[in-house]
């Protein structure tokens, strides 16, 4: 039996930047969707919300990732140009090659329907756009004739073979080849041309960009077929730009992605607009990117959320939420359904463990980085953000109901939270102050140092403050005064303290990757002897098991390591790259064997870790 196993995962949401378009690759069967967030590609299955593949090797961010119609390879790009083609068959990813197409970003990329060409396009200094062989990387043609960044490129699916690309100089251009050549350019838009695709035969191709226009051409000269108009917009198709628009699988349809907070279907016999589906009214619901594939039809809305769209009745099936950014903090309900995720941009998102469905709780609590998140046995939430203030979000409908949040000023920065499970006291760790909020007041006690993270035992008797000054200062409290009781010092920076639930343990951790349990009824004497340095870089966060038996631990060096108090000698259960290319900000037992894990990457990750 492995000693650890990793059970679900919910994935991060893809990187989006407002006016700039996201472009989503699919599986050629259509059941999986692939988009960027960081330095990894996204593979996320259209049926499940807990089996995404990461894949994780490249190093610098990624822009775009496509698969090969015949599925065995995908082809993903970064910002510094390159293209890295991987197996997609087996869970290694194993790297076919490398190329570096241009020093810029790579904005699109399209595989012929041979699986044998690739075309990249983007933002080089010395071009724009690339055709090359996929398996030796050699020149198949040059796609130039176009001034300024290429935004979009595709393939004709059928021979003979064309080439056409999108421009920030506003045309559409069109290649011949193989080898491919410049053939000649149109400029019907009179803004940057965002997106340009074939449809399914190769016949036509439509071309979209920031002007609110749809054109469609023929697919072999490109000769122009028609405009789609939408009747109330006179003689545009959105009254916003469209950032994306995509085929139905049978030709028939289209469906564009637009800045005016809408997708609409087109019926391209007729030109007309059949469904209008609006997304919502907040500037973070403009649309970015877009694609149909056989099983879904999904955009991406400008906060990363992606939606799952009904193109019969013109509506939202499904909303996937989650986290673009780092996740700095985690808590789960005392039912131990639910789990609340917040993350470095002011958002918390809560899901259900078991299902992986989620929701983003609005209107946001905070604007800022969010440096702790606890829920109580009552269902309420506190938090505290680097915008000063200690929130609490009381219990309402089928979650918290943030419209009632109840807010409080602090008089400077809180760095951590702790709070009694019944909710009746809550001690932030501020950066030059102790704030204790009981009973809707709060109490700011001044310190002589600045901390970095608190705990509080279950008996509410003690609170144990980790500092900057590198130990551990212990409190009596008593209602909303406290008492120093004890000072442990370390040789760092203090990270991280939790008491065990039984309150007969105190764990600190500390910059110089030491993991040191205290007894709390032995005048805080260290509770063994062994040295337990295993982690390669700073530990960021712990977490007691339960049953006071295990730790976890996790650290800026990717992994997630458990310890055992019963037997402190024997080497930990080291999961290694457990968030690959990322520091881990949060771990929590859910039960005697099971571990969530959050990081860097906006991963959230469950581990089986058997006793």
């Amino acid at each position: 039996m492995s000693e650890f196993s990793q059970i679900s995962l919910f994935p991060s949401l893809p990187r989006t930047a407002r006016g700039t378009s996201v472009v989503l690759g699919n599986t050629p069967a259509g059941d999986k969707i692939q988009y960027c967030n960081g330095t990894s590609v996204y593979t996320v299955p259209v049926g499940s919300l807990t089996n995404t593949e990461i894949y994780t090797e490249h190093s610098h961010q990624t822009t775009v990732a496509k698969t090969s119609p015949s599925g065995y390879y995908c082809a993903s790009g970064d910002i510094h140009g390159n293209v890295r083609i991987w197996d997609t068959t087996q869970t290694t990813h194993i790297l076919k090659t490398t190329i570096p197409v241009f020093s810029g970003p790579v904005k699109d990329i399209a595989w012929d329907s041979e699986s044998k060409r690739i075309a990249a396009v983007g933002e080089g200094r010395e071009r724009f756009g690339h055709v090359f062989l996929f398996d030796t990387g050699t020149s198949n043609g040059n796609l130039t004739g176009q001034a300024r960044a290429m935004n979009s490129v595709d393939f004709k699916p059928s021979r003979p073979f064309r080439i056409i690309s999108g421009s920030d100089d506003n045309t559409v251009a069109i290649f011949e080849g193989p080898p491919f050549k410049f053939k000649s350019t149109f400029g019907d838009h009179t803004k940057f041309v965002h997106s340009v695709r074939f449809n399914p035969d190769g016949s036509l191709f439509a071309s979209t960009g920031g002007d609110g226009t749809v054109i469609l051409y023929n697919g072999v000269d490109g000769v122009k077929v028609g405009v789609f108009e939408d009747d109330s917009l006179k003689g545009a198709a959105h009254s916003g730009s469209i950032y994306g628009l995509t085929w139905s699988p049978d030709g028939s349809k289209i469906a564009t992605a637009s800045a005016d907070k809408t997708v609409k279907i087109w019926n391209v016999s007729t030109l007309k607009v059949e469904k209008t589906i609006v997304i919502g009214s907040r500037i973070e619901d403009q649309q970015l990117g877009i694609n149909w594939t056989k099983q879904a039809l999904v955009s991406i809305s400008a906060n990363g959320f992606v939606n799952f769209l009904n193109p019969e009745l013109g509506s939202i099936d499904e909303t996937r939420y989650g986290h673009n950014k780092a996740i700095t903090a985690l808590a789960t309900s005392t039912d131990g359904k639910t789990l609340y995720s917040a993350d470095a941009e002011g958002h918390i998102t809560w899901w259900e463990i078991a299902t992986g469905k989620s929701n983003r709780i609005f209107p946001d609590v905070h604007t800022t980085m969010i440096t702790g998140v606890k829920s109580t046995s009552k269902g309420d939430l506190f938090t505290v953000s680097w915008d000063d203030h200690l929130k609490v979000v009381p219990a309402g409908g089928s979650g918290v109901d943030s419209t009632k949040t109840i807010s409080n000023k602090l008089s400077s920065q809180p760095l951590g939270l702790a709070v009694s499970a019944d909710g009746d006291i809550a001690v932030a760790a501020c950066y030059k102050h102790i704030a204790i909020y009981s009973q809707g007041r709060l109490t700011e006690i001044p310190i002589n140092f600045n901390s970095s993270c608190v705990a509080i035992s279950s008996d509410k008797q003690l609170v144990a403050v980790g500092g900057q000054d590198s130990k551990v200062h212990v409190y009596k409290l008593s209602g909303t005064n406290v008492s120093e009781v004890k000072t442990i010092t370390h040789a760092a920076e203090i990270t991280s303290v939790s008491f065990s639930n039984n309150g007969a343990f105190l764990v600190a951790t500390d910059q110089s990757r030491k993991v040191i349990p205290y007894t709390v009824s032995n005048n805080f004497e260290v509770a063994h002897t062994h040295s337990w340095t295993f982690h390669t870089a700073k530990v960021a966060c712990v977490s007691w098991s339960p049953d006071n038996v295990r730790l976890a631990t996790g650290s800026l060096d990717n992994s997630v390591i458990v310890w055992n108090m019963n037997k402190p000698s024997e080497h930990p259960v080291i999961i290694k790259g457990a968030h690959a290319m990322s520091s881990v900000n949060s771990v929590l037992w859910l039960n005697e064997t099971t571990i969530v894990s959050a990081g860097q990457d906006s991963n959230i990750k469950f581990w089986k870790v058997p006793l």
